[in-house]
């Protein structure tokens, strides 16, 4: 995107911004706010194991229902954080984490995917869900371990005869 764009984009959203409630004072603070908020929730959510659907909220795909789901544990967090903080009201707080949140989202997400650390640890996550896991291999073991002593059962009776 070219500057002018962003310029032009960042002025519109404080525009909205100021014009949903919040003084010139209170923009730079929501902002603030709304960024800390949505990388601790995505550090909380990685800890957790909610990595895939993590990532899915930060690019904006909410199709799915865990993704859903998280998305609405963040904007509430945030409505709560914002009315904390900057001390507003309710309806205001809900005008705002609707504006603000999905800008903040994108540029944490742009932020994320430059982070090289976080790149190779995304690789080693989807090597990762390539490779069985442990109750895939137990159930795998047990099939081969039925089949052999079917089959030993099998030959063992055909010599006796």
């Amino acid at each position: 995107m070219s500057l002018p764009f962003l310029q032009r984009s960042h002025a519109y959203a404080a525009r909205l911004l100021h014009k949903a409630g919040l003084t010139v004072s209170q923009i730079p603070d929501a902002v603030q706010v709304t960024r800390t908020t949505v990388e601790t929730w995505f550090s909380r959510e990685m800890a957790k194991g909610n990595a895939q659907q993590a990532f899915q909220v930060l690019k904006g795909h909410v199709q799915e229902k865990g993704s859903q789901m998280l998305f609405e544990q963040l904007k509430e967090l945030l409505l709560v954080k914002l009315i904390i903080h900057l001390g507003i009201k309710g309806k205001l707080a809900t005008n705002v984490a609707s504006l603000i949140l999905p800008f903040v989202l994108k540029r944490v997400y742009e932020q994320f995917q430059k982070n090289g650390k976080l790149q190779t640890w995304w690789q080693d996550q989807n090597w990762k869900e390539r490779l069985p896991t442990t109750g895939e291999i137990k159930n795998s073991l047990m099939g081969v371990k039925k089949n052999l002593s079917t089959s030993s059962t099998s030959t063992d009776q055909a010599m006796f005869i």
